[in-house]
Formats: C-alpha cells, structure tokens, sequence
C-alpha cells in the first residue's frame, strides 16, 4: 500500500533527524562552552572540536545519510511531490562522501609524513574566528570543504522544503515550522553557535511533530 511507503520514509527520517539533533546538540555545547573561558582553553576546545568534527561525521553521519535517503526514497515513492526531498538527500549524500574522501586524504597524509599534499595545498582544515561573542566559521576552507559545506546546505534545505510541504499537506503546522527553523539555522551555520542551536532545535521538533503525523496515520488506518 501506498500509506506504507509514507510511514516507512516518515519513520527512516525521524532517525536521521534525532541523530543529528543529538549530534548538532553536542557540538553547541562545545561551542558555547570556548566562549566562556580563556583564549588559549578555547584554543584546547578548537582542537577538540576539530577531532569531534572527524568523528562525527564518520560515525553518526553514516546512519544519518542512509536513513535520510531511505526516508525520501519511500516518501517520494508514496508521492511525487516530495521528489524535491529525495533530491537533496542525493545531494546531501555527495557532500558526505566529499567530506569522508577529504577525512581520509588528510588522514592518509598524516601517516606519511605530509608527502601525498603539497606544499600550495596545505590549507588549514577547518578555522575558527572566536571573539568574546561569537564564533564563526572563516570562509577560508580547502575547496574539498567547502564543496561539501555548500553541498550539505543546498542538499539540506531541499530535503526540509519536502518537509515544509508534507507538514502542509497533511495540516500540522508544527511541523511547518520546524522545517523552517531548520532551514534558518542551515543558512546561518557560518555562525555555528547560532546555526547550530537552530538546528538542534528544529531537528527536535521536526521529530516530534512527524511523529504527530505518524500517529494521525495510524488513527486512519485503524478505521
């Protein structure tokens, strides 16, 4: 039945969505945390969150990128109108595997000694701007970065924009306007303190108020 392939994909998704929660979660903290201590502990933090990054984005995102494209695989098969969210889940997953290759590079790199980049190429993976207020991300990022970062972004914001319409399509403006509080903090994650805390919170949100859906589905079902 068609209704099956909707409540599989809702329910693939809520999985992808409460591990980047959890995720985005910790990695707020980390970040809230550098700015209420001294320079050079923030400085200690920087490299953590550095190391956080790499494992993060191997371990959890596996599941998140699997879930996320089965999600809106079995949603678009329910319906063609949430093509838009399949979509950027293949997008979302280039970027994961631009970012892994990029991982792996470096990493490879490490154990020989720096002979497989050179010397032009030695960029700094990831740089920080901290101030008493903020931190954000500078815009001066390895290409490979920054692919998979706008990557992730257009991929993300297609993903939530199908959700956006299946919270109108099935009248639960909860779910609406968590998809929209997602997308403000995926467009704003130069910031990540305030991105990242958007996202936390939108993710959250979109979990439960999916949820909602799944539960009105099963109340049809059960007529």
């Amino acid at each position: 039945m068609a209704i099956d392939f909707l409540e599989h994909g809702i329910s693939y998704i809520r999985w992808s969505l409460l591990i980047i929660s959890a995720d985005t979660i910790t990695l707020t903290l980390l970040l809230f945390l550098s700015l209420l201590i001294t320079p050079m502990a923030a400085y200690v933090f920087t490299v953590i969150i550095s190391y956080f990054l790499l494992i993060s984005t191997v371990i959890p995102y596996v599941l998140i990128v699997l879930f996320w494209l089965l999600g809106f695989r079995d949603l678009t098969r329910y319906s063609r109108r949430y093509l838009i969210g399949f979509i950027g889940s293949v997008i979302t997953t280039s970027s994961y595997f631009i970012n892994i290759a990029y991982m792996g590079y470096l990493m490879a790199n490490e154990l020989t000694g720096n002979a497989l980049i050179p010397q032009p190429i030695m960029l700094e993976p990831l740089i920080l701007t901290y101030n008493k207020y903020f931190i954000v991300f500078s815009l001066y990022l390895p290409l490979p970065i920054f692919a998979s970062l706008i990557l992730g972004v257009l991929g993300s914001v297609l993903s939530m924009l199908a959700l956006y319409r299946l919270g109108g399509d099935f009248n639960v403006t909860r779910t609406r306007i968590s998809a929209l509080i997602s997308i403000v903090g995926i467009l704003t994650i130069e910031a990540p303190l305030i991105g990242g805390l958007l996202i936390s919170i939108g993710t959250a949100l979109l979990t439960l108020n999916l949820g909602k859906i799944l539960s009105e589905l099963s109340k049809v079902e059960s007529y």
